[in-house]
């Protein structure tokens, strides 16, 4: 029996196409392993979201056909051979493909399942740096920050790798977006959606086997079903009518398409039912905002949140900010300061700007120094992990006032 080795290094999407893919080879014949030293056939997954994660992926191909076994294969797919494919090419000389051709792998293999009638409703565990290439923490209190913010990091995330109490479900994959630094759009391509039928399908199969949790993934949920002729809430809107106990987690919904369906979204998140919301904040800047294609404002957005957080209390929000990006001035950043100490997000996620190739922002001129980059992402830490530990030592104090009131 040959034998398979499925990695990936990327965003939740990717680590359940990775996991689809495990079902695919085994419905086909394969056994597979996680470890690829003993593959016949390893196919990696690669990220090339900035690029330190480009690089990375890079280093990563390269041990992977160093380390590989006598007579094996191995195939880099995703994200990277879309979007740095001579960077790839200068290493790697194998087929490539990303999830909107992954079919390819049909011919690859000589499938007699496949790979398009394939599900999968886990996520791969996220393939691991080798420790040697990894800037290690000391004890200094800016490593010790660091260290905290991504221990909260884990603490919400639905990321974490092959949760067994989450049932995962892929409703979309690509976006409607035209953002100006990112090279994702150039991988995952327009918006194609899963039909709610299907979506309901996987969702029963799920509560009957006994799962609470529920989390959808998709490039950008508020594009889902816009291709077919609906949104997000027409399928919410029948998820939150099923009996049982359970919560659903939404992954990554663009504030553009959230703004225009508030008025449906409200009455399904005042069920309680929606347990979690990532919403990419990106800037607290309008003028950034506008410079990055996000169609927008600081204002749509917290007024979103507010209704939001009125229809369901319990409700865990998070974000991601873009720190550094092309023009942003000292005034820009303390806007985004401005937001995060307004809305207070459940969790904040950072990262700091990398023109990727091909995409307008790789273009613009005045380029924040790396620098100052640096020290405004510090600065972000410095905000999360300090709100984070107001909110634990809030918590038994607000505990005892209610006790003695």
């Amino acid at each position: 029996m040959k034998k398979a080795c499925i990695l990936s290094t990327g965003c939740p999407e990717s680590l359940l196409d990775c996991a689809r893919l495990k079902v695919y080879f085994e419905k086909n014949g394969w056994s597979t392993t996680d470890d690829p030293t003993t593959a016949d056939l390893t196919l990696l997954y690669a990220c090339s979201l900035t690029n330190s994660t480009t690089e990375n992926n890079l280093k990563i191909v390269q041990d992977l056909q160093k380390n590989a076994k006598q007579n094996s294969q191995v195939i880099v797919w995703g994200c990277l051979p879309k979007t740095e494919y001579e960077a790839l090419s200068q290493i790697y000389a194998g087929p490539t493909f990303s999830e909107s051709d992954i079919d390819k792998l049909d011919e690859i293999i000589n499938a007699e399942k496949p790979v398009s009638d394939i599900t999968a409703n886990e996520v791969c565990p996220r393939y691991q740096i080798r420790e040697d290439s990894r800037r290690k923490l000391d004890k200094s209190p800016r490593d010790l920050l660091n260290h905290y913010y991504y221990y909260l990091y884990s603490k919400i995330n639905l990321r974490q790798p092959k949760d067994p109490s989450v049932f995962y479900i892929k409703i979309s994959t690509g976006c409607l977006g035209q953002c100006t630094y990112c090279s994702v759009r150039f991988s995952r391509g327009k918006v194609k959606s899963k039909s709610i039928d299907k979506i309901m399908n996987e969702f029963r199969d799920g509560l009957s086997r006994g799962y609470k949790t529920f989390a959808l993934l998709g490039t950008d949920l508020g594009s889902y079903g816009r291709d077919l002729g609906y949104t997000i809430a027409d399928l919410l809107r029948k998820m939150v009518k099923e009996k049982g106990e359970y919560r659903i987690g939404l992954r990554n919904m663009n504030p553009h398409f959230l703004s225009q369906m508030m008025d449906d979204l409200e009455p399904i998140f005042a069920t309680g039912k929606i347990w979690y919301i990532e919403i990419p904040s990106e800037s607290g800047s309008d003028r950034i905002l506008k410079l990055m294609g996000r169609a927008y404002t600081v204002e749509t957005l917290k007024e979103s949140v507010r209704r939001l957080r009125k229809a369901c209390p319990s409700l865990k929000i998070r974000t991601q900010i873009m720190v550094a990006f092309p023009t942003e001035t000292n005034q820009d950043f303390a806007e985004t300061i401005h937001l995060l100490e307004e809305v207070k997000f459940d969790f904040v996620e950072y990262y700091i700007f990398s023109p990727r190739l091909g995409t307008v922002a790789e273009k613009m001129p005045d380029r924040v120094s790396d620098r100052v980059a640096r020290r405004r992402s510090n600065r972000i830490i410095d905000k999360v992990v300090l709100d984070s530990i107001l909110k634990m030592v809030k918590k038994p104090f607000n505990k005892l006032r209610s006790i003695n009131s």
